[in-house]
């Protein structure tokens, strides 16, 4: 181990490598005393979700479980080799394209937080059930009869599905507050890098990128500036791409990734641009290469076999 680290140290300095990108082995981060990321284990979230793993954000239940989720911190936040840390990786009900996850609140049969909340913003928005029934053409008689399942309510009018949007906005805010305000009171001197959501699939997503100091996005585009630059203009923060790769078939694996190209060679022309394309952008702030070995023939833990690595 001792000289394994010593060894892809060397490599990473002779290739221009600047930083230790997530998901690294800890020992190999303390031996080499080279600029880090650090991936949070365990995101905060709910016995009852409101959509996948969407947690029922406004609940006493996801505030405390922000908080123990937030000391994981108490070992690393005084290492100044770490740059920063995420909060996790690809929440999946980001996912789904044009999703509203106000919606789910009023399909989801459950009792919740959230919909006890989404009520309440509707009964102070419309004053009374005769208003809400003009704007969202429906007939309810009390504010109650939500608590049933209301199916795809961005459906009902234009005023409804404004009204979706804002509380879906108002929700992921809530989701991303809670456990950055936790993480900034244990651990103030890091940088919050976000949660590398996959792609950026509705504006609605950026809800709540202000209590990040850095936005995150999974990059597998052939070239990252597009992405980048939407979510640096809409945000006002430098971007980070938390991961991104090329394989090819002309070696070892029977698998190419995510991206692919042609050959070897290929692969480092398509790295080499897409740094080049992502630096035309002022908000771009680097990319981390995933990965540094090509993966189990096998397969890992979910049977990825990809000719992705570096070695």
């Amino acid at each position: 181990m001792e000289k394994w680290t010593e060894l892809i140290r060397s490599r990473m300095v002779d290739w221009h490598f600047n930083t230790i990108g997530n998901w690294s082995d800890e020992a190999f981060i303390r031996e080499s005393r080279l600029p880090y990321v650090w991936q949070m284990d365990g995101f905060p979230t709910t016995a009852k979700c409101i959509f996948r793993d969407f947690p029922d954000v406004f609940s006493k239940e996801y505030e405390d479980n922000a908080e123990q989720f937030a000391k994981q911190l108490k070992h690393v936040a005084d290492d100044p080799y770490m740059i920063g840390y995420f909060l996790r990786n690809e929440p999946s009900w980001a996912f789904v394209q044009h999703l509203m996850i106000a919606e789910k609140v009023l399909e989801n049969p459950k009792p919740s937080a959230c919909k006890e909340r989404f009520l309440k913003w509707l009964e102070e928005k419309y004053k009374n059930v005769e208003n809400l029934n003009k704007a969202w053409k429906k007939q309810y008689d009390s504010f109650e009869e939500l608590c049933k399942p209301q199916i795809m309510i961005a459906s009902y009018s234009e005023e409804a599905r404004n009204d979706a949007i804002e509380f879906s906005r108002i929700m992921i805010r809530q989701f991303a507050a809670v456990p950055s305000l936790a993480c900034k009171a244990v651990d103030p001197h890091h940088l919050n890098l976000g949660m590398r959501y996959s792609m950026l699939t509705d504006p609605v997503l950026l809800s709540g990128a202000e209590y990040f100091d850095v936005f995150s996005l999974n990059g597998y585009q052939e070239n990252p500036y597009e992405e980048v630059q939407k979510a640096g203009e809409l945000t006002g923060k430098p971007v980070i791409i938390g991961e991104f790769h090329f394989g090819a078939l002309d070696a070892g694996l029977p698998s190419c990734g995510i991206s692919s190209v042609a050959t070897q060679k290929d692969r480092g022309l398509a790295y080499r641009q897409y740094y080049e394309e992502g630096m035309k952008s002022p908000y771009f702030v680097g990319a981390h290469y995933f990965i540094l070995y090509d993966q189990p023939v096998l397969g890992r833990f979910d049977g990825e076999n990809m000719q992705i690595g570096l070695l």
